[in-house]
Formats: structure tokens, sequence, C-alpha cells
């Protein structure tokens, strides 16, 4: 009986520790062991004896006038009453605690309140960001719901407006300037997106060119828009700043452990992984699809073929450029061996909507090296084929004239010169990645082309509450 008894023991002060903890809060607690209490029972989602704890604290707490107990009182009946569905008593405590808070001070617990309130209210935030592109102009308005994670943001609006702003001439500063008025506009007019909630960035593509004649400052100065809020910055982003935003932006957080990104630009090329302590290793080069191309054209004739132009791309390949990716790979073992990576970039985009046109509707899109170099072949041989894909007879009416719109605008943005050349450095960039493991997952998100100006925007977000925090 006596081993029986010492494994009863355990039961038995659990017992008794369970019915102290649901009796009625004894008089002569503190306030502070009242509320330790409360948020015990709240976590173990004992929701009756919780709401009895926590309305003593708030009774001891008015007693002795301590407004910060009185906030925390207010605060745990705000999340009971939210978990357990009592919309209007959430309310009210949530806008008690908030109140408090900020009486005394605390702004910052008070803010992370108001957003636990709007997530509960289901009410988010409008932000909107302009990205200063070699080739263009885009907008994108984002609604972030709080304690979303970036994937999950709901996009309201995304448009662009083709320029050359990377011409650095006095036509593409107008029209650079132009295109970021009537964006400012729509943000303004359409959204009403607070200013303190806009963020315009020149990419690192772009600020690459003009850190080249020294013109990045003048740059920024001439593109702004007179009625801009002065509060509002035009801000640059460097080639590693890019990647990590894109990381952040386009691969689900899941999957940051055992998957990596690459985005192709036009100016340059970007990417990167995050190792086992979360760690972001940025992965760059200084070619992209645009600049690729202007060191292929210094090397053909006017007047070659598709042919002659598709040979002087492999070499240019096998000359210089094949050993600078295998140079950068070397070291970077992490990076190549990993089962996805997440691709973006302009040309990603062309090869996904060329080669597989009956997947308008897909949100992500599996690619493999083949398609790129079938992309290639068609590219250089058979261009009329590639610009007018066999639609599936399975696609209804809408999915097909969707499928044909969105090929318009690839042949409206490259022409069949930068098609090749552009596939031919992805190309290239695969088959090296592949190396070490043929099997590895290339996806395409469609949502990838707002990833690193929505990383952009969601880290702003994290470094104002960080930043509330130090101060």
């Amino acid at each position: 009986m006596k081993p029986l008894i010492r494994n009863l023991i355990p039961v038995l002060l659990l017992a008794l520790c369970s019915i102290s903890l649901h009796a009625q809060p004894a008089k002569n607690q503190s306030t502070v062991v009242v509320l330790k209490t409360a948020n015990t029972l709240l976590q173990a989602r004992q929701y009756e004896p919780a709401l009895e704890y926590f309305k003593k604290a708030l009774q001891q707490a008015k007693k002795s006038k301590n407004i910060y107990q009185q906030a925390q009182a207010w605060e745990g009946l705000a999340t009971l009453y939210s978990q357990t569905k009592q919309s209007t008593e959430a309310l009210v405590a949530f806008q008690t605690a908030i109140k408090l808070y900020k009486g005394i001070g605390y702004n910052m617990i008070a803010d992370l309140l108001n957003t636990q309130m709007r997530q509960f209210l289901g009410v988010g935030d409008l932000y909107a960001g302009i990205e200063i592109g070699a080739k263009g102009i885009k907008l994108t308005v984002i609604d972030v719901k709080p304690g979303s994670q970036i994937s999950d943001f709901t996009l309201r609006m995304d448009t662009s407006i083709n320029t050359d702003a990377a011409a650095l001439s006095y036509q593409s500063e107008k029209e650079t300037l132009d295109a970021i008025t009537l964006l400012y506009e729509i943000i303004q007019d359409r959204f009403e997106v607070p200013d303190k909630r806009i963020y315009i960035v020149i990419s690192s593509g772009l600020k690459q060119e003009l850190d080249k004649y020294n013109k990045a400052d003048y740059f920024a100065g001439i593109i702004r828009p007179k009625q801009l809020d002065p509060k509002i910055k035009i801000s640059f982003v460097t080639v590693d700043e890019e990647a990590a935003f894109s990381f952040k932006g386009i691969v689900p957080q899941a999957s940051r452990l055992t998957a990596n990104q690459l985005d192709i630009g036009s100016a340059n090329t970007k990417g990167g992984y995050q190792d086992l302590s979360r760690k972001f290793i940025p992965v760059t080069f200084p070619i992209g699809t645009r600049s690729f191309q202007k060191l292929l054209e210094n090397r053909v004739t006017g007047n070659s073929s598709m042919f002659d132009y598709r040979k002087a791309a492999e070499k240019l390949i096998t000359d210089s450029l094949g050993r600078m990716i295998n140079y950068s790979f070397r070291d970077k073992a992490e990076f190549k061996s990993r089962e996805q990576i997440y691709l973006s970039g302009g040309i990603v985009w062309c090869i996904a909507s060329l080669m597989h046109p009956e997947k308008i509707k897909d949100p992500q899109i599996e690619l493999s090296l083949q398609d790129i170099l079938d992309f290639q072949n068609l590219a250089s041989t058979d261009f009329e084929t590639l610009a007018n894909p066999e639609l599936s007879k399975t696609m209804t009416t809408e999915d097909a004239a969707a499928s044909r719109a969105n090929i318009k605008r690839v042949l409206n943005t490259y022409d069949q010169k930068s098609l090749l050349a552009g596939s031919v450095w992805l190309g290239e960039l695969i088959r090296q990645l592949n190396s070490s493991n043929p099997n590895r997952k290339l996806l395409f998100p469609r949502y990838a082309y707002v990833g690193w100006i929505s990383g952009y925007i969601m880290d702003k977000i994290s470094r104002q509450y960080t930043d509330v925090a130090a101060n």
C-alpha cells in the first residue's frame, strides 16, 4: 500500500492546487498575485475563475489608486472577453486599458493593445509603396491585418507605369516625376492612405546605375513631386537590403528555414536564405537581365540573327559570367542544397506566362530548367509560336481572355532580344544551382512582383514598435 500512497500524493497535491486556484481570491492576496493568478487561469482557458480574479484585481487596484494595475486588469479582461466572443465588453475593456496606459505614458503598450483591438474587430491598415525601378514605377497598396504575416496581406491595388529611369535623360526624369505624381494622387484620392504610411523607394538596381555617375541625390530631388508631404522621404535601398526585403515578402514564414529566394531584376540579381539562427545571408550579383543584354549587345552587330545573338549570349556566359556565378555560389552550399527556391523578376513572369498560359489563375506556378531551355529555343528559333502559345481547350472563356491579356502585357514590356537574353542569364543561374540538387522545386508565386516593397513596408511597421521600445 505504501508505494500506492506515494504515487497518489502528487495527484492529491495537484487537486488541492486546482481547488485553491478556482476558489474566490483571498482578501490578503496582493494585487500583483491576483493579476498573475488571473492570467494563469486565462492561459489555461479557465474563463469563469479568471474573470473573478481580474475583477478582484481591478477592485483592489482602484482602491489603492494604482493606475498601472488597473490598466493591466482591463487588458486581461479585454483578452478574456475577446476569446469568449463578448464583443461589446471586449471593446469597452480594450478602450479603457488603452486610455489608462496612455495616461501614464505607456504608449507602446497602448499602441500594441490598439493593434489587438483592431485585429479583434477585423480592421486593417492601408499602406502604400511606390517603387522606382530602372524600367518602371510600381504602386502597391496593401491592407495589413494586425498580427498577419506578409504573405497573408490583402493586395488592394497594384499598377505600374513603364518609364526608362535608368536612361538618366531629361525625358526619363520628367516621365518618372509625372508617374510618381500620378500614383501619389491615386494613393491620396482613392485610398486616403495617411502620409505616415506611404513609402517611396528607389530600387537597388536603379541606385546602382545612379551611383555610376554620382547622381543618386540629384535624381531623388528632381523626381520629387512638389505636392509631396515633406515628411515622406524618397529612400534608397542597397542590394543586400532589397534581397532581405524580397525574402521576407515572398517566402512564407513556415518555409524560411528550408527554402531560398532569388529575384532576377533588370540591373542586378539578388536573393538569399535564412540560416538556422534565422540570420539572413544575401546572395547577389551585379548583373540582371537588362545589364546582361547591354553587355551582350557590345558583342554583336545590329543585323545579327537571333541564332548569332543566342550564341553570343552563351559565349558571354562561358567566357566570364559563368565563372562569376560559380565563384559567388562556392561558399553558399546551404543555398544550393535547399529543396525549394522562390523565383521573382520580370523574366520569370514572362516564362511562366508564355510556357504555362493555362495556369493563369494559379497563385503559384512550378517551373523547371527544361521550361527555361524550351523558352530559349523558341525565343531564338520560333518566336511566333512563343508569342502565341496554344491555350488549353479545357480553359474557360474567362481564363483564356485573362491569359491573352497577360501575354499581351508581356510582349508590350519585353521584345524578342530581351526575352532571349533574360532567359539565358536565368538559365545559367538555375543550371549551376541544380548541379547540387537537380530535383529542386522552382516556384513562381504571382504575388512576387510586390514582394520586396511589401517586405520593406512590413519591416518599417516592425521597426516602429522597436523604436518606441528603445526610447
